[in-house]
């Protein structure tokens, strides 16, 4: 891929040929670009800008939105993975299932696809910021800034649980801060669905692990199914560091992943004096070895996080001053080759050009392959145009529709947000009641058997038939424990009817959620069938204009090389003589 230094337009060898060196249009002189992603347009929409990253798997870049004005990121899976169609297939469906969550908190993945030439890529908000792992660095973020992020991530891992999203690799590096407003700590949670992908361990032949040791929950150090679980685990190492600096456990991998399974973690208490009880067991909770022993789900973290919250005591928060000013400032590159591949607005003027050199050349008697050529390039030139204007308009509508199938999936995510939360509360409501049951059956049925007893001994003819101290002292216990018993027996009516109640209120929102989810699921289905045909056709919009590019370089090419053979010409269309710039202004 080569760039034109005057009209900014981009070659394909393919297309240009590896002999020639300059544009055929402009005479300009064609540079090797050092990365040919810059200046590409992928999807018929995106125009790259920068690159501004790299991870194990992929590359990041800023790019331009040119239907809606707005820049955004496009990750690339890097070449050797995407040699493999299995880890394409991944990306793409891991993509799909990210896409559909819709949360705040959660990094929107907007576009997906495959280039002609094998390029698999994801559309996602640009995000200004830097990952909470920079800010630990910095040290421990404290008491209540710790609990603010917290909440924010449980908030996305409830909807994600919900829709049976796991991250599998909940860590600071996954959970980026943006500014929004005053709020510096605004979290994003990123590479959801895609964890599984950067094979960061791997333990078995058959099977493999993924994940980083330092946050990895136990069954996930096994091998084991994952659930929605080990995510809260991984958050609750994430919050032990916030907290103290450091992460729960250190050592070497398989250090950390025997530890994570076997070794009692610390108290953050231990490391954070004046830590809350109530947090420091909170922390604990997490970061149980048996997944059953943990929170419920994300939202019963989220209110038990709230709760902490709200007992702080209330302190105006100092803003630090911004220190991603730098991080903002954009790069951009020496040689204007960030244009788009599409064809630069001087081509008609070009196109005209060629014609008035040929009459200066051969007069009206044109020879009739150099008049079918210059009329072969107007027309090429219109037909670029017209697939330009119809890029332009199906971008326009995929971009429409996309903004509304998001608007929607988020309306019925919030809805479902609020029937699981009571659903999730129903359920503690109802193991509180059985943890009452447990407690109270036993005693239920000591007391009954102190009553039992009691009667037996008054029936008895020992007892006696006269009032005494042995007999008053009998009827005494006896009644007290009848009284005991009756309380007893109407506390297990009342619960059993609350139970009841509760398991009819569970099952009503169960079913409510579950209508919601449905509807959820077979309108993504819908939806993602019209936006693929979409994308198709974009993409087929794509081929057409870059062949019909190739075709309309190779039509300027056999006029120029024509026209060369003047000399009287040649200055008139090559070099930066006034006519040319007066052309290509």
């Amino acid at each position: 891929m080569r760039a034109c230094e005057i009209c900014g337009h981009r070659y394909h060898d393919r297309a240009s040929g590896r002999a020639t060196s300059v544009c055929p249009f402009d005479g300009g002189k064609l540079v090797p670009l050092p990365d040919p992603l810059v200046g590409r347009l992928i999807a018929g929409r995106y125009t790259i800008l920068e690159k501004i990253g790299q991870g194990g798997f992929g590359v990041v870049y800023r790019a331009h939105n040119d239907v809606v004005a707005r820049e955004v990121a496009i990750k690339f899976l890097l070449p050797e993975l995407s040699a493999d169609a299995k880890n394409r297939e991944r990306f793409l469906r891991e993509a799909r299932a990210a896409n559909r969550i819709d949360h705040e908190h959660i990094i929107d993945i907007t576009d997906f696809g495959q280039t002609d030439d094998g390029l698999v890529f994801l559309v996602m908000e640009l995000l200004e910021g830097q990952p909470l792992s920079e800010e630990i660095r910095r040290g421990p973020l404290g008491i209540a800034r710790a609990l603010d992020i917290a909440m924010q991530c449980a908030s996305a891992l409830s909807r994600a649980h919900e829709l049976d999203v796991v991250h599998r690799d909940i860590k600071p590096d996954n959970i980026y801060l943006v500014t929004q407003g005053a709020n510096r700590d605004f979290v994003k949670l990123l590479d959801f669905g895609l964890a599984h992908m950067k094979g960061e361990l791997r333990l078995t032949a058959t099977g493999a692990v993924f994940g980083t040791p330092e946050y990895m929950a136990p069954e996930q150090g096994r091998g084991a199914p994952m659930t929605a679980s080990a995510d809260l685990y991984s958050l609750g190492c994430v919050i032990f560091e916030m907290l103290s600096g450091q992460p729960p456990f250190r050592g070497t991998t398989p250090d950390l992943i025997l530890k994570h399974m076997r070794e009692p973690p610390p108290h953050v208490a231990s490391r954070v004096p004046g830590l809350p009880e109530a947090l420091d067991a909170l922390v604990w909770k997490l970061l149980e070895k048996a997944p059953q022993k943990r929170h419920r789900d994300a939202f019963h973290l989220l209110e038990d996080l709230k709760r902490i919250s709200d007992a702080l005591p209330r302190v105006r928060a100092s803003v630090a001053p911004d220190e991603l000013a730098k991080t903002r400032e954009r790069k951009r590159s020496v040689v204007d080759v960030q244009k788009p591949l599409q064809m630069p607005t001087t081509w008609e003027r070009r196109a005209a050009l060629f014609r008035d050199l040929a009459r200066r050349a051969h007069g009206n008697a044109l020879p009739p392959w150099l008049s079918q050529a210059l009329n072969d390039l107007v027309d090429c030139i219109g037909r670029v145009r017209e697939t330009e204007r119809q890029i332009a308009v199906a971008a326009e509508a995929a971009t429409s529709r996309e903004t509304e199938i998001r608007a929607m999936r988020l309306r019925l995510g919030r809805a479902i947000d609020e029937l699981v939360r009571d659903e999730s509360r129903a359920v503690g409501a109802i193991d509180e009641l059985y943890r009452e049951l447990g407690v109270l059956r036993p005693a239920h049925v000591e007391t009954e058997t102190v009553v039992t007893r009691g009667l037996v001994a008054l029936r008895d003819p020992a007892s006696g038939s006269t009032m005494s101290l042995a007999l008053a002292t009998l009827l005494h216990d006896t009644g007290v424990a009848a009284g005991r018993w009756l309380e007893a027996e109407q506390r297990l009516a009342t619960i059993q009817e609350e139970l009841r109640r509760r398991e009819r209120e569970r099952e009503d929102l169960h079913f409510q959620v579950d209508q919601l989810k449905g509807r959820l699921g077979s309108g993504s289905a819908e939806q993602d069938h019209e936006l693929t045909a979409l994308r198709e056709t974009l993409q087929q919009l794509d081929r057409e204009r870059a062949a019909l590019l190739d075709l309309t370089a190779q039509r300027a090419s056999l006029i120029t090389q024509h026209l060369s053979q003047f000399p009287e010409l040649r200055e008139l269309w090559t070099g930066e003589t006034p006519l040319q710039a007066n052309v290509r202004g």
